[in-house]
């Protein structure tokens, strides 16, 4: 598993330093918050990979029969974990 860095960065900043962000984000699995004075908004830069990976997992869960046999998977090895003597 890597680790992943999120940083916060104020928008001038990043305009200064956007390639080298860019391939941190890249590079590193990283996020970058973006900010600006006077702003509450604030938006992240992620990597098309990390998105689209998101993206995919909300899909495979927003599936109710997905959900339902991932429970269902879950709670099989749940009480197959609680049955397995004790050093095991």
């Amino acid at each position: 598993m890597s680790v992943r860095h999120f940083e916060s960065y104020d928008v001038r900043h990043v305009s200064r330093s956007l390639e080298k962000f860019h391939e941190g984000v890249v590079r590193f699995k990283g996020r970058i918050e973006i900010t600006r004075d006077g702003c509450k908004e604030r938006c992240v830069l992620i990597s098309k990979a990390e998105l689209e990976s998101l993206e995919q997992a909300l899909a495979i869960l927003s599936d109710t029969e997905g959900v339902k046999a991932m429970s269902g998977q879950i709670a099989q090895l749940a009480a197959s974990v609680s049955a397995a003597p004790a050093g095991v």
